[in-house]
């Protein structure tokens, strides 16, 4: 059997349905077991690239795998070191319980063997980036007396030039994260051969995630004249900076209610969407204005279901976010999941005890719900 521990982002529960999908996508016969509130434990007789499994995922940070179940800690990573960093300076980190005194034993026994050493001490993952340590081999995670050598982390770097770097962007108009719009694609169990459609694509970021995965069939439609310009901009530069070449789209400026006329109907294997989310919220607002923006939304949210029914395969998915506000201390919630349900589609829940996952931070006056559902 084969142990890999996938060390998750600040949303843990959706991180975890996240692997939970993209494995079951897979058909692997897996086990997870939660040790930390942000580790996991994957389980299974297959090998998995974690390299590959880094650049699928949008919620996890770092993927290590077991090397060594052991009561000699020492002796296990100074004899892995010492293969895998045979010439030179060995450089290494160690995670874990004890791991400065651990390290400072180590290194000595490793200088008292001729070799010159550096213990590295880790702040994040942008520190084993820095130094090199997946390509030396070097960065050590000690569990329970189980030793884990990272192999992966997350490509920091990417994300941050898809979010900051495209050429256009709404910032007014809050922008998906491009891990969430990432682990929301893997969620509807997206793969290369897929049909896509975001309808309220904004600027374009699920559909720019889409075609990182490889996805390279997919619709956007917004009501914005803007939000259409800037996705087709953001789409032709991921196009360009990722050498997609098969990579073809269609865009189209349309109310939800009427996408179905531009859209052939039974087309469409998956939705994935963030819709409008209301006017930005300040905080001042009182639970009268509050309800009746999650009433105009709702009716907004049944419209765009009547017209998803109409386009999307059956037994399709769709993974769309449903906000709700905050209000001293209680959520308001928009209530529109029996009328979604008496158009033709079901509730997947992600698990027994969780119908939606919520992203949400403290500071922040809206959460953002996802659901997944199926046409029937």
């Amino acid at each position: 059997m084969n142990n890999y521990l996938f060390f998750l982002g600040h949303q843990p529960r959706i991180s975890t349905a996240e692997i939970e999908a993209v494995f079951s996508a897979k058909n692997f016969d897996y086990n997870l077991e939660s040790g930390d509130k942000n580790i996991l434990k994957l389980t299974t007789k297959k090998n998995i690239d974690p390299s590959i499994l880094i650049e699928q995922l949008g919620g996890t940070v770092k993927i290590t795998e077991q090397i060594a179940d052991t009561n000699n800690v020492n002796d296990t990573i100074i004899n892995f070191l010492q293969m895998a960093q045979p010439t030179g300076k060995i450089q290494f980190a160690l995670n874990g319980k004890n791991n400065k005194y651990l390290s400072l034993e180590i290194k000595k026994i490793l200088k008292k063997s001729g070799r010159s050493v550096r213990y590295i001490e880790i702040k994040n993952t942008a520190s084993i980036l820095h130094n090199n340590l997946i390509k030396k081999q070097g960065d050590f995670t000690l569990i329970n007396d189980e030793i884990y050598i990272t192999r992966a982390i997350q490509p920091i770097e990417d994300f941050v030039e898809r979010d900051f770097g495209r050429p256009s962007a709404n910032s007014k108009s809050g922008m998906l994260p491009p891990k969430l719009a990432k682990i929301m694609l893997n969620l509807a169990k997206v793969d290369k051969k897929t049909i896509l459609l975001d309808p309220f694509c904004g600027s374009g970021t699920i559909l720019m995630e889409a075609a990182v995965l490889g996805i390279d069939k997919m619709y956007g439609a917004d009501i914005s004249q803007k939000a259409i310009t800037d996705t087709d901009k953001n789409l032709q530069w991921i196009k360009e900076n990722k050498k997609l070449f098969n990579l073809s789209y269609q865009l189209h400026i349309s109310d939800i209610s009427k996408i179905d006329k531009y859209i052939e109907k039974n087309s469409i294997d998956a939705i994935v969407s963030e819709p409008y989310m209301g006017s930005p919220l300040h905080g001042s607002e009182n639970e009268k204005t509050l309800r009746a923006q999650a009433d105009e939304l709702g009716e907004l949210y049944i419209s765009a279901f009547q017209a998803f029914q109409k386009i999307l395969k059956k037994n399709g998915a769709v993974i769309f976010i449903i906000p709700s506000f905050i209000y001293k201390n209680n959520w308001i919630t928009i209530d529109c999941m029996e009328r979604i349900e008496k158009i033709g589609f079901t509730i997947i829940p992600f698990s027994k005890e969780n119908k939606f996952l919520q992203y949400h931070r403290p500071s922040q006056k809206l959460a953002r719900n996802i659901w997944r559902f199926k046409k029937l």
